[in-house]
């Protein structure tokens, strides 16, 4: 045969395979790449058969090519990659090994990954705008609350509250005019102020906002920005970044969409290396602007927009990030025993961060967390969390933990910020909590009521700060039927319940600020007396009348009759509680009146016994 050009060039025809493969290889890769650009395939899934392609080729071609050298003349395993395969006359050993080489590096390669950002806003319902339902409230035949007055429309509201002719109207019905905007000096954070625009073409009008620590009055990246609005009327207030031909077609509401005189809006945003690390192109060297419409609870709403501009500055960042707070406030106790705990920190940028039981350098910072890296995984205070578990912990000494983060992580390291100080946290050990008493428990409570004041007296020691715990009871024991004792907090926790009569178990729980817990169980009986005392017996005992009553009563008696009051009594004797004990006197008739320790006691005309002593 007539040797190739690849062949001729080479001298070989093992090795012009070769070559011929790498070239015919990098054919189909450019042309994949090429033509997958055209058609709009994904740059991933262009990738990975162009890949492909390049491998199925080169392998195809370099097996041929491993066949012709003489060396392998005599290696008939080698011979057989030029054969025909299977003697089906559909390729040699070595296009159908190529081909599966394709075939094996696009299932490793492709990789179908779609990433898309959501945000969402829960927001107050809106009542409809006007109020022409207003009066429908009037006619329903049940008196109608400023709720449902409101609920109807955003112009409605209760007229003539409190008296007999309260009503739900439309206010201000024939307004046609909307809100008049101006700026809010206090919503402004320190170093920033408000600027006439007059650059600003009419109808819009509005303000610049400016950062007074920078020169060109520039805000830095990530730093906290928040302005405001004051209105002639309640409304709500919607601003946006592009300008918008309405109200309606804006996007976010100010103040969750309510209808306010007042009205502000916070945001942090990125620098312009933040922002081309997410292939964010800045526009307008960092300038922004805000549009702000309102409507006024009629409908009526601004046809131009107040308008904030701002400018961030668009240099290199040069500021390393800040912690600004914790899922865990700083300086908390823990439970006994408990070893770990979950730490969310919040970053006011995307960082990578890091914690040590010391405090030391970022890079000598043994444990790392895991963060959010882009410039829109912030949350509703815009800001950005990493999670970690801090571990390690002991009872009863503080623990501190030293927290160090580096900003910018898609930058190239030497254009990264790094913090120079620690933010230290410290998570506080403690003690087991201990119930030491508990009242009543084994016991009887009486009274001489239907329902029974019974106060469940509680003391608690150890735990976090010697005992001062929050303490709960239950009838059933259930996790969600523990009540709050009306007095606790301290290590001294009381709690007065009315029972009728009967037998009763409750269950008292107290937790410490830590999370440490006890409990117990307490027993007791309730019964009611409202009955008087009984004189059981009465007798002469040596030279005195002894009475003994069915409980533990006091006694008093009058000579002229038992028509009088128990305080106005003679006073008699009383003697282990149940045993009283008067002079004997046989010329005088005794009319006895008792009262047990509830208070019962004969009726007024009453008595409870008549003595009239005799020698006989």
């Amino acid at each position: 045969e007539k040797p190739g050009f690849f062949e001729d060039i080479t001298g070989s025809a093992g090795l012009g395979h070769i070559v011929e493969g790498f070239v015919w290889a990098m054919g189909a890769y450019g042309a994949v790449q090429f033509f997958g650009s055209m058609i709009g395939w994904e740059e991933e899934t262009t990738d990975a058969l162009a890949t492909s392609a390049f491998v199925g080729i080169a392998t195809w071609k370099g097996m041929l090519g491993l066949s012709e050298f003489e060396w392998a003349k005599d290696i008939p395993l080698i011979q057989d990659l030029g054969a025909d395969a299977f003697g089906l006359g559909y390729g040699s050993y070595a296009s159908w090994i190529g081909i599966g080489a394709g075939i094996l590096t696009f299932i490793l390669l492709y990789q179908e990954q779609e990433e898309k950002i959501f945000s969402f806003s829960c927001l107050p319902w809106q009542a409809p705008v006007g109020g022409n339902a207003c009066e429908e409230c009037n006619d329903q035949g049940l008196p109608c609350s400023e709720y449902q007055c409101k609920s109807l429309g955003q112009a409605c509201e209760i007229i003539n509250a409190g008296t007999t002719e309260e009503k739900c109207v439309w206010v201000n019905s024939k307004d046609v005019n909307p809100p008049t905007i101006e700026p809010m000096e206090e919503a402004l954070l320190n170093d920033y102020r408000y600027a006439p625009d007059n650059a600003i073409s009419p109808p819009d009008r509005g303000v610049k906002i400016n950062y007074l620590k920078a020169n060109d009055n520039c805000i830095p990246a990530f730093t906290p920005l928040r302005f405001g609005v004051i209105l002639n009327e309640p409304a709500k207030c919607k601003i946006d970044v592009l300008r918008k031909e309405n109200f309606a077609a804006m996007g976010s509401f100010m103040s969750s969409g309510i209808l306010n005189y007042n009205h502000t809006y916070s945001l942090s945003l990125p620098g312009k290396s933040a922002l081309e690390s997410e292939n964010i192109t800045v526009l307008n060297d960092g300038n922004y602007e805000a549009y702000v419409r309102c409507e006024d609870a009629n409908g009526n709403s601004n046809t131009a927009n107040f308008v904030f501009k701002y400018c961030v500055d668009p240099g290199p960042d040069t500021t390393p990030p800040l912690i600004v707070t914790t899922n865990i406030l700083n300086n908390v106790p823990i439970a006994f025993n408990q070893s770990s705990v979950d730490l969310e920190v919040y970053v006011n940028e995307p960082s990578q961060c890091k914690w040590s039981h010391d405090n030391q350098d970022y890079e000598n910072m043994d444990e790392t967390m895991t963060c959010s890296t882009s410039i829109f995984e912030f949350n509703a205070q815009m800001l950005y969390k990493c999670s970690t578990t801090l571990t390690g912990l002991k009872d009863r000494v503080e623990n501190k933990f030293f927290f160090r983060c580096k900003d910018q992580p898609n930058a190239i390291e030497s254009d990264r910020n790094t913090n120079a100080e620690s933010y230290e946290f410290n998570l506080l050990g403690t003690k087991p909590l201990v119930i030491d008493s508990i009242k009543p428990n084994d016991t009887t409570i009486k009274d001489s009521t239907d329902s029974v004041k019974v106060t469940f007296d509680v003391k608690t020691s150890s735990g976090f700060r010697e005992g001062e715990a929050i303490c709960y009871y239950s009838d059933t024991g259930d996790e969600n039927d523990f009540i709050k004792f009306f007095e606790t907090g301290t290590f001294e926790h009381s709690q007065d319940l009315f029972l009728t009569e009967g037998n009763y178990e409750y269950f008292i729980k107290c937790t410490d600020l830590g999370g440490n817990s006890d409990s117990n169980t307490i027993n007791f009986d309730v019964e009611t007396d409202t009955s008087p005392p009984l004189v059981v017996r009465a007798f002469k005992e040596e030279n005195f009348l002894k009475l003994i009553t069915d409980e533990e009563a006091q006694c008093v008696y009058s000579t002229f009759g038992c028509n009088y009051e128990f305080t106005e009594g003679t006073q008699i004797t009383v003697v282990d509680e149940a045993n009283h004990f008067a002079d004997w006197d046989v010329k005088t008739d005794l009319f006895v009146k008792c009262q047990d320790d509830f208070g019962n006691q004969p009726l007024p005309n009453q008595c409870n016994i008549v003595i009239r002593a005799s020698n006989f």
